[in-house]
């Protein structure tokens, strides 16, 4: 499998973890083109696939297109587990909208494709402003389609950044849908810098959505071309310490990621974080590596596929 996929790829992608002693560990690979990606993992010295991946075009007009994704997943033997496939129907509205249609097909115990799942996003812009409306439809017991989520999503362009709000809903067991999660996120660029705030909101005890945590990353580019994004997330919940409802959130992590180029034209991305230690939950630990991914060949400007 590796030699046909070598074959084809475009772009190698590697992730080593580090064990407990600091030692370096092979991760997942990735090997990926236009139409086609492969996830292995390396067991005992030797490539075991995980995922494959591909994507064709059935069908394109001026008018939009329609495009069918086969996804492939194996048993850590590298026999097949399950098969999925995806269509979707893309379309274009007056006014630079679109209608996007997406059925999924799920292998079954008997190895037949059943319908599983439909996903209908309808985009339009007014001005500096998108709005997506998203219905999930999911099987009932008598095989009748219900939908089972709403999001509603809305994105205004701001000079410097961008605002968006994404609301999901959920059926609320009355034949109505409830307010179940929402989703702030504020987006400003200044020069080489840009800082992305993603506020989440849960349901409480009481049911009434709350402020429940926040990330906060900073990306800077660097003049060589490199960049380092820190990440910060606060939640009200520091394991360690036990916290009032009223309680301030508190920085439960803080992430460092540098991406830069490697010697031979390719693109190494490195994880560390800090986080709080047993002994003081109140205060951030020593940073500490975690991984690092490793991309060869056609490196998109995110090295994870």
């Amino acid at each position: 499998m590796l030699a046909g996929s070598l074959a084809f790829a475009q772009s190698a992608t590697t992730t080593y973890t580090t064990d407990i002693n600091g030692n370096r560990v092979d991760g997942s690979t990735f090997l990926s083109n236009a139409e086609r990606t492969e996830v292995s993992r390396s067991i005992n010295g030797r490539l075991v696939p995980l995922e494959e991946t591909e994507e064709r075009v059935l069908s394109e007009d001026a008018n939009g297109k329609v495009t069918e994704t086969v996804t492939r997943k194996y048993a850590p033997n590298g026999q097949l587990a399950s098969t999925e496939r995806v269509v979707t129907d893309t379309q274009k509205l007056d006014g630079g909208g679109s209608r996007v249609k997406a059925t999924t097909f799920r292998s079954d115990v008997n190895g037949g494709m059943r319908e599983a799942q439909r996903t209908t996003t309808e985009t339009r812009k007014q001005g500096s402003t998108t709005y997506a409306e998203t219905v999930v439809e999911r099987p009932t017991l008598n095989d009748a389609f219900q939908a089972v989520e709403k999001r509603s999503e809305v994105t205004e362009s701001t000079d410097g950044g961008s605002h968006g709000q994404e609301t999901i809903y959920r059926p609320s067991g009355n034949g109505g849908f409830y307010e179940a999660l929402r989703h702030v996120t504020e987006e400003r660029k200044t020069g080489d810098q840009t800082t992305l705030h993603t506020a989440y909101y849960e349901p409480d005890a009481t049911g009434s959505l709350q402020l429940a945590r926040q990330d906060v990353s900073t990306t800077t580019k660097q003049p060589d071309g490199s960049q380092v994004t820190e990440v910060n997330l606060y939640t009200k919940s520091v394991p360690g310490v036990v916290q009032n409802n009223g309680a301030p959130e508190q920085l439960q992590e803080q992430q460092i990621i540098q991406r830069e180029k490697s010697p031979d034209g390719g693109v190494v991305e490195t994880l560390s974080v800090r986080r709080p230690t047993i002994a003081d939950p109140g205060r951030l630990g020593g940073l500490q590596k975690i991984s690092e991914t490793v991309c060869k060949g056609k490196c998109s400007e995110d090295p994870k596929p």
